[in-house]
């Protein structure tokens, strides 16, 4: 049975940066470092073979086998004739029969064994899943906090993190990445715990899934009662449904209830309860006190731009309505709360222009100058540099305006419209001594379109400015090789 939450699209505007972690370090410790578990785990039997300790324990072993696999007498013959190197792992990493050889009297008055065993034990408490794994019977700090980023084969990793993003990137993006990875942390604890009190065993714990299990938790616990989209596999069986958020918790920990006490499989069914239990407390308490920050908008899935969007409604009756004192006082205030934002430079652009407001036109044009490549403003740049070249508005006449809006042009490979602050600047005594190379790269861009009166236009400027410059020698032989 499977159910999971299909209410959040994912939205890369807003990317899960600390599940993307999450993933990425679980993934750098499996192949990175769990990668080299096989070669510890030779060195500790092959130390286990050598210090002759499986001719003292096989028969100690076997019985140990023969008991716990409730196999029959005329078993114990396949037992014994298994291969050493399996029978002396059996004896290495059953831990439950170390402590048992380690309060046998002869163990206790035999210095050579207990010297063998322990080169031996050490060489395994390398492999990583018992020197960072979470062995209830063997508390340790390390193994509590490591053992969430452990896995036991590439098939656990990948279901993990499978896991881990369906429920993180929607949690982090609701909780805020703080007390999300708090929490998540929290929630791999929480797992531990309650399977050292409930369950207390010999065998380490590997794995991700109870912090993940505290991340199902958490997202039930953030809707509440309100009704949301899961996502159904039951058997031949598969679709969608919804269902206020709460009414899934009882099925969630049912299940791993009824795997704790019933299944008979290597899965740790009391850490996904632990986890999935303190997760939802932890984020459903607090919630009805108001003692914790969740992104409301989110979770409502209200457009993040809303407030913009009424902000330049507002602005564009403003407009309409002719009240453009107004307006420009809006724009001013708009800039400031919502920099860079090309909508908003569109609308204003006009009323700067109309009323000549110099504070409204220099907070538009840095904003607009500082915009990346590509993010839409050719069209507003082609527009200041027709009006430019039109005369429309003496501010844009202003040399280092010029100089940006020819850069900027040059930079979105528009040469045509180029053409006019370039010829705006080319009349100015003296010339700008930007303008030689910028006329160099217009030259380049007139060359590729195949516009000889400009490029004309700029060689003649080159040879009367900057006779002896390198760009106006490049720019002759540009010429003359379209003139062939």
């Amino acid at each position: 049975m499977l159910i999971i939450p299909a209410e959040h699209p994912l939205d890369w505007k807003r990317p899960p940066v600390i599940t993307l972690l999450l993933i990425l370090l679980n993934c750098l410790i499996y192949f990175a470092y769990q990668s080299g578990d096989e070669a510890r785990q030779e060195a500790a039997i092959k130390s286990y073979l050598d210090g002759g300790l499986l001719n003292r324990e096989r028969n100690l072993i076997v019985e140990r086998l023969m008991q716990e696999h409730e196999l029959k007498e005329y078993e114990r013959e396949q037992v014994q004739a298994m291969p050493r190197q399996q029978l002396a792992g059996a004896a290495l990493t059953d831990l439950e029969f170390e402590q048992q050889i380690h309060q046998r009297a002869d163990y206790q008055a035999d210095a050579q064994w207990q010297s063998k065993r322990q080169a031996a034990e050490a060489a395994r408490d390398q492999i990583s899943s018992f020197r960072f794994g979470f062995i209830p019977e063997r508390f340790t700090i390390q193994g509590l906090f490591g053992a969430m980023f452990l896995h036991g084969s590439f098939d656990h990793l990948l279901g993990n993190m499978l896991f881990l993003f369906i429920f993180g990137f929607a949690l982090e993006l609701a909780l805020g990445k703080a007390t999300y990875l708090l929490l998540y942390l929290a929630s791999g604890l929480a797992s531990h715990l309650l399977w050292w009190a409930v369950e207390p065993a010999w065998v380490p714990g590997v794995g991700a899934s109870g912090a993940i299990a505290g991340l199902m938790g958490m997202y039930l616990g953030v809707y509440g009662l309100r009704r949301i989209k899961f996502f159904y596999w039951l058997g031949p069986l598969f679709g969608y449904f919804t269902a206020p958020a709460l009414w899934v918790l009882p099925v969630f920990l049912g299940k791993e209830l009824y795997g704790a006490l019933l299944a008979d499989n290597n899965v740790n069914y009391w850490a996904h309860f632990g986890g999935i239990a303190f997760g939802f407390i932890a984020v459903w308490l607090p919630r009805q006190f108001n003692r914790i920050q969740v992104d409301e908008a989110y979770i409502n899935k209200e457009d993040a731009d809303a407030p913009f969007k009424r902000e330049l409604q507002a602005l564009d009756q403003l407009i309409g309505r002719f009240v453009l004192d107004q307006a420009a006082s809006r724009g001013l205030d708009l800039l400031q709360r919502y920099p860079e934002r090309l909508e908003l430079l569109d609308k204003l652009y006009p009323v700067a222009k109309t009323r000549q407001d110099k504070a409204l036109f220099s907070a538009l044009l840095k904003q607009l100058f500082a915009l990346p490549a590509g993010s839409g403003q050719l069209a507003l740049l082609q527009k200041l540099a027709s009006d430019a070249g039109e005369g429309q508005s003496p501010m844009l006449k202003h040399p280092s305006v010029l100089l940006h809006l020819l850069q900027h042009l040059l930079r979105e490979g528009d040469s045509r419209h180029a053409l006019q602050p370039w010829r705006l600047l080319a009349a100015q005594t003296p010339a700008p001594a930007q303008l030689a190379t910028l006329s160099l790269q217009l030259s380049k861009q007139l060359g590729q379109r195949g516009d000889r009166h400009g490029l004309a236009d700029v060689a003649r400027l080159l040879r009367e400015q900057f006779p002896d410059a390198e760009q106006t020698r490049q720019v002759n032989l540009l010429q003359a090789h379209l003139a062939r």
